[in-house]
């Protein structure tokens, strides 16, 4: 894979962001443009020839558009489409082959572009784009420093993602079960034995996992608390990263519908409480915390990219009660759903 890299001492030059919609019937133009373009696929699929190379670039995926380089639609679309588009320039970048994160500059301050990849958290993605089509509405069309900056920390935001998703592909038997207690500013892993033990938020062997995963349903209800046994050490360190991947990943592409701890753990064939010591100690959050992440981040991105009312948007993200919506969202995000609406209220859609 080939990675355009580039060295931050200071903004990068941010031209123009937009999110593009379309249902069936629509093509990309053939165009060469002078500056670099960043196209990040929200729902569809997007066929498009980059150079000679031809991809569908399906939904969670960034592609990069060199500058100078031509680009053009590879047929025309049969399903409905929606992804953000930047364009930008960078200073002094330059293409390199990255096979590993071992290829890869060291330096957190250089941004780590892949020409195309899946990245691991496409809400955190999304949510950037919204504030920042709501900040180029108000400041735009002309460059500021408001734009420039955020448009790099949208950038540093994909960095990240990819150089962290890199360095576990490296070596994924070094990020055994209760290894990852964080995740450096440049990307890498941190491991539990630098620090000689485990991260601030991680409970304690057998020790529950809070108010959220004390109860085996997610959301509304009351619920019981789960049960199974606790996995021991050695059968820890016998499970590598890839399962709870693998469960993560579930839980990301089906956290608004109506699941619950133990729905997760018959799932992957775990008990409710030995998932969630197991999860917990790979990702630091137990299994119903990162379903209510999964559904808060959605929730942010409707409320940015939508009119519909908060109760709507509660339904859609998996909460039967709005009230109890609005209080799980003020207590993640520190505002109320109408605040965060408000806050980014103008959007820029360009469609057929």
């Amino acid at each position: 894979m080939s990675v355009t890299t580039c060295r931050l001492d200071g903004p990068v030059e941010f031209l123009s962001i937009g999110q593009f919609v379309s249902g069936p019937g629509w093509r990309h133009t053939r165009r060469i443009i002078d500056s670099s373009e960043l196209m990040f696929v929200r729902r569809g699929t997007l066929p498009i020839r980059v150079g000679e190379r031809e991809m569908r670039v399906g939904a969670g995926e960034v592609i990069l558009l060199p500058r100078g380089v031509e680009h053009a639609g590879t047929e025309i679309i049969t399903d409905d489409l929606e992804f953000y588009w930047l364009h930008f320039r960078l200073p002094d970048a330059r293409v390199i082959a990255a096979s590993s994160a071992a290829d890869l500059p060291q330096d957190d301050r250089t941004l780590i572009l892949p020409d195309r990849d899946r990245i691991p958290d496409p809400d955190r993605v999304a949510v950037l784009c919204g504030q920042l089509i709501d900040v180029y509405a108000r400041f735009g069309p002309h460059r500021n420093a408001y734009c420039d900056y955020l448009a790099t920390s949208l950038l540093l935001e994909i960095s990240v993602q990819e150089r962290a998703s890199m360095t576990m592909a490296l070596n994924p038997s070094a990020y055994m079960i209760g290894g990852i207690i964080g995740i450096r500013a440049d990307g890498r892993p941190i491991l539990a034995a630098e620090s000689g033990g485990v991260g601030h938020d991680a409970a304690p062997d057998g020790a529950a996992d809070g108010p959220d995963d004390a109860n085996d349903a997610v959301g509304c209800g009351s619920g019981s608390r789960s049960g199974g046994d606790e996995p021991s050490d050695t059968s820890a360190r016998r499970i590598g990263l890839a399962p709870m991947l693998a469960v993560r990943a579930w839980i990301m592409a089906n956290a608004c519908d109506d699941i619950t701890v133990a729905a997760v753990a018959a799932r992957f064939h775990y008990s409710p409480s030995y998932l969630t010591v197991m999860y917990k100690r790979v990702f630091g959050v137990g299994v119903a915390e990162q379903i209510t992440e999964y559904r808060i981040d959605r929730a942010r991105d409707l409320l940015s990219t939508t009119a519909s009312p908060i109760a709507n948007i509660a339904h859609d993200v998996g909460y039967d009660d709005p009230k109890y919506f609005m209080r799980v969202f003020k207590r993640r995000t520190g505002l109320t759903p109408g605040q965060y609406r408000d806050a980014f209220p103008k959007r820029l859609y360009n469609s057929v």
